[in-house]
């Protein structure tokens, strides 16, 4: 089930974002969900005054909006933590009142089948909020961030000791050529791999830079075609991804985290939320790795995007060979369908109410 939120008359604050259950990778009673596979609740929108594509800048070697109570330490913006301790999970940002009156009848109907706990512990909100507050359609742009995955696990480490490259420059020269900002979410040992584009992103005031753990395995015992690791690691992982790009020149990386394979229940939420993280999922993925037909990938993207996406792509020359090209024919359509692309930052700053 798909819940969105839009943007009431009077601001929200960030004690009323919530996130929500969507079906996952799991089959049906099972809590694991696929996070990058759907969409589920959203947050409201604010004024594009921190707008990365029009070239005003946020942290990382840029100016960002006024700190506030929900801002990271380095001044990101940054969901709180739910009342439960489980860490946020952005999926998506605002939705037209259509899809929010679709949502409520999907309630509705929860209800009826007597849904309401098991959506309740999968998607609560901070405060306590079980359903996010719905109010009126505001006349909002259209927004979209595209964001990238970066991921190498150990057996890619050793494969790239070799020789075999899981970087993509022309991915980068795609985007910087298109003035379209981006955010990069990043396992710790493809920074070490290759720590000059690494440096070269986190250098760069178009881009951000997210976490992907390090080891980029899976949070979750049954995420397809990633090894699990072991749950006591979890939270260890993430902060060594995290010590590992910033160590890679990265200097003032984000608060974000992205789940590997996009898999991620309860255990794995709470274990990680002493780092400190606004986890970020996606409701759009672009399913480029592997493909070979770069218009392909464009037209997947262009078919599922809606006001507020966030797209899931690859950061990979070897894997998504495709993507570099579909980028490419991707991204101008977006802006004559009247798209304005943005970084996850400034969704998130959005959904906080950062006028």
């Amino acid at each position: 089930m798909t819940v969105s939120v839009c943007r009431t008359a009077v601001p929200l604050t960030a004690l009323a974002l919530v996130t929500a259950a969507v079906a996952g990778c799991a089959g049906p009673g099972d809590d694991t969900t696929r996070a990058g596979a759907s969409p589920a609740a959203s947050s409201p929108a604010s004024s594009p005054a921190a707008s990365a594509a029009s070239g005003s800048p946020g942290p990382g070697g840029t100016a960002s909006a006024s700190p506030s109570p929900a801002s990271s330490p380095t001044g990101w913006a940054a969901l709180p933590a739910s009342a439960s301790g489980r860490v946020p999970l952005f999926r998506h940002g605002p939705r037209a009142v259509e899809e929010v009156e679709e949502a409520e009848d999907d309630r509705r109907e929860d209800r009826e089948r007597g849904e309401d706990r098991e959506r309740g512990e999968a998607g609560d909100g901070a405060g306590g909020t079980d359903d996010p507050e719905i109010g009126e359609k505001s006349e909002e742009e259209k927004v979209v961030a595209l964001t990238f995955d970066a991921a190498l696990s150990p057996e890619d480490a050793k494969r790239a000791e070799d020789g075999e490259r899981h970087d993509n420059p022309a991915l980068l020269a795609a985007l910087r050529r298109e003035k379209a900002p981006a955010t990069f979410f990043l396992s710790g040992l493809w920074a070490e791999a290759h720590p000059g584009q690494t440096r070269a992103i986190g250098r760069d005031r178009l881009f951000e830079v997210g976490s992907l753990s390090h080891s980029h395995r899976a949070f979750t015992p049954d995420c397809e075609g990633l090894e699990p690791l072991d749950p006591d690691l979890r939270l260890a992982d993430v902060r060594r991804g995290q010590e590992v790009i910033r160590e890679a020149g990265v200097e003032n990386p984000t608060p974000y985290f992205r789940f590997p394979g996009g898999c991620v229940d309860d255990g794995a939420r709470k274990a990680i939320a002493p780092a400190g993280v606004t986890a970020v999922a996606g409701d759009v993925d672009a399913r480029d790795a592997g493909a070979s037909d770069p218009e392909e990938v464009a037209e997947r993207v262009l078919e599922e995007v809606r006001p507020g996406s966030v797209v899931i792509l690859r950061c990979d020359r070897d894997r998504a060979r495709a993507t570099a090209e579909a980028v490419r024919r991707l991204v101008p359509e977006l802006r004559e369908r009247g798209y304005r692309l943005v970084r996850v930052s400034e969704m998130i700053g959005r959904a906080l109410g950062r006028d």
